[in-house]
């Protein structure tokens, strides 16, 4: 059994993946670490040996960046998968650049983290595509093939014993034997990979043609029989969380049709319907049902303090708490969570239920990892702009838009969060705890890739540098950040950019420093300079234009007005 070690200091994230793994079909061992240093103690632990790191970047006491620079000096031969909160051509260049290959978006979907792993452990050599394993199995018989068969099928692994075209053991989770191949064999969309037979004793007595049959008739008898009830529920709870709110209505009804008496199937009911009467007799038949049901009484209470304040039929519900709130509220009575970004959103107290808010963020963190759910993203940066985290709605809304670029709806709402955070900036910061100082996921959708302008955007804040990057790259420009004056002038030296934005203000070396050398060399003193900065006196504007900046923008700033700026002079 192979082990990972997972690295980064969102408990949930840790969670996450480790449950995600040890339900592998492979069944990883998974060993987890809070920061780079934790993670180093395991890797040095010459009790534990590590097959894959899969590890954050920003961290604290030793973020990813220190640990894959040591990883590289002392642990060469482990694979390593980044996690970032944002994909770009830049972070993949400097990922390749420490010889790492492979990086996944967080939040992440399950099936991306496990093709990720899959990919950094083997690689595509002795893999089979374009037949199905019936078919396969058939030649193997014919030219009594001895070989052993990796089979894997949406998360699932299975091995075939062959010696000289016949099956004579076989072994997936829990099953062995017969069993096990003619599980296998009834799996669709299926991937082969061919190993060294091992040593095995010829379990299985069956002829291949006869397991084949067996296979075939098992599985048309599962198309006949249709999904279980446990299976009807479970998928219904996936469309419900999700927001599929009437495919998951007909999942129930067809499932209560065959389970009356189930008290879980009228507690989902009430959840994904929308008239209060029908909300009212779902749960009366729950509570007869299971009458000291925690969660059902829970919910019996939620829709009886919302029977207080609404007088219509017609509800929608809280996307944090599930408590049925009339059509056009903008707050849940009861977790007092907003459901969007309104004219008062900034300007009045935040007083959400915290605890509801994180469950709820749990929740849509697991729709992500299953599908790309817009409504999932969507609702994962509201509940974290309830919790007052800047960053990580930010995040969250960029990518939330580049699903849907088109909707307007939702671009607006991202727009009104980066004029706040832009004329804010300080506040902003303070309150936000950045997860990554990475670059920017690029839009796509505005320009071509061989005609967009670059930006370098050299701002030591954070949360200012990245609603430049989502401003700027909603607008079809790549840009490229560095975080003070040094990093600034080793990304000169990779790329020449069409435009400088400039803070004057940095870490080790100030903007006028750093202008001063950009005018000086003759590759780069045609660049536009643009500079930024919190000091609007008449003295630093002079100074700025007699150094060689070509504009002068003062925060906090209009993003609009930014966007304008750079327009005028490229």
């Amino acid at each position: 059994m192979k082990t990972i070690l997972v690295v980064d200091d969102e408990k949930m994230i840790l969670r996450l993946a480790t449950e995600a793994l040890k339900n592998h079909a492979e069944g990883f061992k998974v060993e987890t670490a809070l920061n780079g240093k934790q993670a180093l103690h395991i890797l040095n632990d010459k009790a534990k040996s590590v097959d894959l790191v899969l590890t954050d970047l920003k961290m604290p006491v030793m973020d990813g960046y220190e640990l894959l620079s040591y990883m590289s000096r002392s642990f060469k031969s482990i694979p390593i998968i980044v996690m970032t909160g944002f994909g770009s051509a830049e972070i993949a260049k400097q990922l390749k650049q420490r010889g790492i290959s492979y990086y996944i978006e967080k939040p992440f979907e399950i099936t991306t983290l496990r093709e990720k792993i899959t990919e950094a452990f083997k690689s595509d050599k002795g893999s089979i595509r374009g037949f199905t394993l019936a078919n396969f199995l058939q030649a193997v018989e014919v030219e009594e093939k001895t070989v052993c068969l990796r089979i894997s099928s949406k998360g699932r692994i299975g091995f075939l014993h062959i010696y000289e075209g016949q099956i004579i053991d076989a072994e997936t989770g829990e099953l062995t034997d017969e069993d096990a191949a003619i599980e296998i064999i009834c799996w669709d969309d299926t991937e082969i990979e061919m190993q060294t037979a091992r040593k095995k004793k010829k379990i299985i007595q069956n002829s291949l043609m006869n397991i084949l049959l067996q296979a075939s008739k098992v599985k048309d008898e599962k198309k006949l029989s249709g999904p279980t009830g446990d299976e009807l529920i479970k998928n219904a709870i996936s469309k419900a969380e999700g927001h599929f709110f009437r495919e998951a209505q007909k999942i129930v009804a067809a499932y209560l049709k065959k389970n009356p008496r189930s008290a879980q199937g009228w507690l989902w009911y009430s959840r994904i319907i929308a008239s209060m009467k029908s909300i009212g007799a779902s749960l009366s038949n729950a509570v007869k049902l299971a009458p000291v049901d925690v969660e059902i009484n829970e919910e019996t209470k939620r829709f009886m303090l919302a029977k207080k304040h609404i007088k219509v039929d017609q509800v929608r519900r809280c996307p944090f708490c599930w408590t049925p709130a009339e059509v056009k509220a903008s707050k849940c009575l009861l977790c007092r969570s907003h459901f969007f970004i309104h004219k008062d959103f900034f300007s009045i107290k935040h007083d959400a239920d915290r605890e509801i808010l994180e469950k709820a963020i749990e929740r849509y963190t697991k729709v992500i990892s299953r599908e790309k759910n817009v409504n999932a993203y969507f609702y994962l940066s509201i509940a974290q702009l309830n919790l007052e985290r800047w960053e990580e709605a930010l995040n969250l809304f960029h990518k939330t838009v580049n699903l849907v670029p088109d909707k307007k709806v939702i671009s607006n709402q991202l727009k009104i969060l980066l004029d706040y955070m832009a004329s804010t900036e300080q506040k902003a910061e303070q309150k936000s705890a950045p997860k990554e100082e990475v670059a920017t996921e690029k839009e796509e959708t505005y320009q071509d890739e061989d005609v967009k302008k670059k930006i370098l955007v050299v701002e030591d804040s954070p949360t200012t540098r990245k609603v430049i990057s989502i401003t700027l790259g909603q607008k079809g420009y790549e840009i490229i950040e560095a975080r003070d004056g040094l990093e600034a002038l080793s990304r000169l030296n990779e790329v020449v950019p069409d435009l400088i934005l400039l803070d004057i203000i940095l870490p080790k070396m100030d903007g006028y420093k750093i202008l001063d050398i950009i005018k000086k060399n003759k590759d780069f003193k045609d660049i536009p300079v643009i500079m930024l900065t919190s000091r609007d006196s008449f003295m630093s504007k002079v100074k700025g234009k007699l150094a060689g900046s070509t504009a002068y923008i003062t925060k906090p700033f209009a993003p609009q007005k930014l966007v304008k700026t750079i327009e005028k002079y490229l």
